[in-house]
């Protein structure tokens, strides 16, 4: 048996071979495509009943979502006056409440300056209160010695 094999018939039996890979292949893809599109139609028919209702009712949520928003516009329009005013009196408030922060802080400092002042002053005197005590303690000791001293002088004579 001798049989000749040309590169013609070997390019015809590789494409031949391709062609039925590819067959092959397509035959597989349709079959997966086909299992998906019964897995959605049965998920639409066992949710026919469901899918209805909300297609019917959504005439009326486009309506509540018409209304809703009306009702937002007109509720923001009558509300941005007094958000506006709102603000105003929020920065006048803050304004006021800087310089009342001010003024205690102020105060809070002459305070603590008055009583640093007096207690200055007091420490003062009570140093000055303590010398002099030191100092009429002395003078009486001077006094009691002087006294003694004559005494003693007398008693001898």
């Amino acid at each position: 048996m001798g049989a000749t094999l040309t590169i013609q018939d070997l390019f015809k039996l590789i494409l031949f071979l391709l062609g039925i890979g590819a067959l092959t292949y397509l035959i597989l893809v349709f079959k997966n495509l086909n299992k998906i599109l019964l897995k959605i139609n049965l998920f639409f028919e066992s949710n026919e009943k469901n899918i209805n209702t909300v297609v019917n009712h959504l005439p009326e949520i486009s309506e509540n979502i018409n209304s809703i928003t009306k009702a937002a516009n007109t509720t923001i329009e009558d509300i941005t006056p007094e958000v506006t005013e709102l603000i105003s009196n929020v920065n006048e408030i803050t304004t006021k409440i800087d310089s009342i922060t001010e003024s205690v802080d102020n105060t809070t400092y002459k305070i603590s300056e008055t009583m640093d002042i007096v207690t200055d002053t007091v420490a003062d005197t009570a140093y000055s209160l303590q010398d002099n005590i030191k100092n009429i303690d002395t003078y009486i000791k001077l006094i009691l010695e002087v006294i003694d001293a004559i005494k003693g002088y007398l008693k001898k004579r």
